[in-house]
């Protein structure tokens, strides 16, 4: 039996992290976080961190060819039988059409590609209460847990990220409309999209999410 591979698209702080968690468990995905993986390369010693810490904390795009190395540092890694589950990318059309054609290579010819449908000003209200810890990198909704001062897990105080700021938010749902809708848009005439309503409570976006996929 062939792995299912999801790539999961959406508005920046539509709710992808949480969603993602619940399908990895769900259906024992391997995750690959590109945002995540670009934030741990920017907190490292080599020459290329603090170039790649500027360009996230401005919202900006670092280069495809840094993104698609990030992939395959994982993929290579993995057995066909893992499933695994994308976020944060692909981020352009053109890293749309190199994924598309890396996983087709790799035989995860299987994929389906969900976007999470959020409204923009839905998703500022979110991110103006995103936490994050620093050490462990979990995230956290001050909606659901207005008084959450410190990470439940390490214990440090939570901070909200540094790429959460407006400057930074403008610029990421300005990129979403010019760069990523036309990712969309090319995997729904592929037949490979599944749209979701993205609001509402966490447990009803998960069952809409599932009872597409089945």
């Amino acid at each position: 039996m062939k792995s299912l591979n999801i790539i999961f698209l959406g508005r920046s702080g539509s709710g992808k992290g949480t969603q993602l968690s619940l399908l990895k468990k769900a259906y024992h995905l391997v995750e690959i976080d590109s945002g995540e993986l670009l934030r741990l390369l920017a907190k490292g010693k080599h020459p290329l961190a603090r170039k790649i810490d500027q360009v996230l904390k401005e919202g900006e795009l670092v280069p495809t060819w840094l993104v698609v190395y990030l992939w395959f540092q994982k993929l290579m890694k993995l057995p066909l039988e893992r499933g695994v589950i994308f976020e944060g990318s692909p981020r352009t059309l053109n890293e749309a059409k190199i994924l598309e054609e890396a996983l087709n290579w790799l035989g995860r010819q299987k994929f389906q590609v969900i976007y999470l449908n959020v409204p923009e000003k839905e998703v500022i209200r979110r991110l103006s209460l995103r936490r994050i810890c620093p050490k462990c990198l979990r995230e956290y909704s001050l909606e659901f847990k207005p008084d959450l001062k410190t990470c439940p897990v390490c214990g440090v105080k939570l901070i909200r990220r540094e790429d959460d700021n407006p400057k930074a938010i403008r610029n990421r749902l300005s990129y979403f409309k010019k760069d990523i809708i036309p990712v969309i848009n090319y995997f729904k005439k592929k037949g490979v999209l599944i749209e979701i309503d993205g609001v509402g409570s966490v447990e009803e976006v998960q069952q809409r999410i599932r009872k597409a996929l089945d």
